[in-house]
């Protein structure tokens, strides 16, 4: 199903793996979203800045950059003289996407996540998590 323009969304995959983010985005783009990249926190966090995604897919471990939790307790703790820029960058719903298993399920809950998808993940699944979340017919 592809949905109209009213219904696009903007969606920020942040992962140090290449394959990963075009399987997602190849995803979401057959439904008509929009969908950015980022191959680590750093990247991840100016472009939440500078994009404002309706959602965000955060791999935890980027070896070679700045990694999730420290995107995540970054934007969870924006500041910004705009009261309403920095309460939409706050709470931009973020599905934790790791290969880390449920055992760490809990903490990543107490950052602030929206929802959890474990490696190796099922697009169905992923899908339905980002719709829930967006509130998609």
């Amino acid at each position: 199903m592809i949905f109209g323009n009213k219904n696009k969304k903007r969606i920020l995959v942040i992962d140090d793996e290449d394959d990963v983010c075009q399987i997602i985005k190849e995803q979401f783009e057959l439904l008509g979203h929009q969908v950015l990249i980022a191959y680590e926190g750093i990247e991840g966090f100016e472009k939440t800045i500078q994009e404002k995604p309706d959602c965000v897919i955060l791999d935890i471990f980027m070896p070679g950059g700045e990694d999730g939790i420290t995107y995540l307790r970054k934007i969870r703790s924006y500041s910004s003289d705009n009261l309403q820029e920095q309460a939409r960058i706050r709470e931009t719903p973020v599905i934790v996407l790791t290969g880390t298993g449920v055992s760490k399920q809990a903490m990543f809950e107490a950052e602030g996540i929206s929802g959890f998808i474990q490696k190796p993940f099922n697009l169905t699944n992923m899908r339905t998590k980002v719709e829930n979340i967006l509130k998609l017919p």
